[in-house]
């Protein structure tokens, strides 16, 4: 499935009809789009899909609410090398990972990160943030659009 970010109102269009946006998005509209329900404790409901394009790219996404609210969308890389290397991945993988999808945003939106270190860069927008991290743990790069509305 393909859809369009937009930088400027943080605004996700999945071309399908449905459009992830605060204060508009509700839980009924990713169900009635086919999304998979995840998870739901300590006020936190999550569904996703596991192949939408983005930036020309892979990801699976996910769309979590707070208390209803929709809050923010995690996006976990497909076409990233980590993906692909499994548990073999190092954590200088994982950072030239992350340093990858950075360079990808800062393209996409044209802007800088306002902050950055060995596990999190992170953009600032008007709506709210884009945080680009590398889990050591779980050994994944994820992207988190979160929303301050």
């Amino acid at each position: 499935m393909s859809s369009t970010f937009c930088f400027l109102t943080g605004v996700l269009d999945v071309c399908t009809g449905l459009v992830l946006t605060p204060g508009r998005t509700t839980i009924s509209d990713l169900t009635g789009a086919g999304w998979k329900a995840l998870d739901a404790r300590n006020d936190w409901e999550t569904f996703s899909v596991n192949d939408m394009l983005m930036w020309r790219h892979s990801f699976a996404v996910s769309a979590r609410f707070h208390k209803g609210t929709f809050a923010r969308i995690d996006c976990l890389w497909n076409d990233g090398s980590i993906r692909k290397q499994d548990w073999s991945a190092t954590e200088d993988d994982l950072v030239r990972e992350k340093k990858t999808l950075v360079k990808l945003i800062m393209t996409e939106a044209q802007t800088a990160c306002v902050s950055t270190s060995r596990g999190v860069d992170s953009f600032a927008f008007n709506w709210g943030t884009i945080s680009v991290c590398a889990d050591l743990r779980s050994l994944i790069v994820m992207l988190s659009i979160a929303y301050t509305e």
